[in-house]
């Protein structure tokens, strides 16, 4: 399938660090791909973006939905009693 070259990998957790540079498309270029694996980095780098795209939608229109049925603390649905004059 290919190798990751450039520092050296000698645990799990720098594995999860390149997975997550490649996932949030930062791309700092320490530990990069080589041979067959760069098409798979790349499906990964494009998976990323659009997960992350997706997520703030979702969010943006999940609030749109629910901010009008917040109602404010100091708004009340009674009108409002209008003193006499005498």
């Amino acid at each position: 399938m290919g190798t990751l070259e450039g520092i050296g990998i000698n645990n799990p957790m720098e594995y999860l660090y390149y997975l997550t540079v490649i996932f949030t498309s930062l791309g700092i270029g320490d530990v990069y791909p080589v041979g067959h694996i760069r098409f798979l980095t790349g499906l990964e780098a494009l998976n990323g973006l659009l997960l992350i795209a997706w997520s703030g939608s979702f969010t943006f229109l999940a609030m749109g939905n629910l901010w009008p049925q917040i109602k404010c603390c100091d708004t009340d649905d009674k009108p409002a009693k209008k003193e006499k004059s005498t």
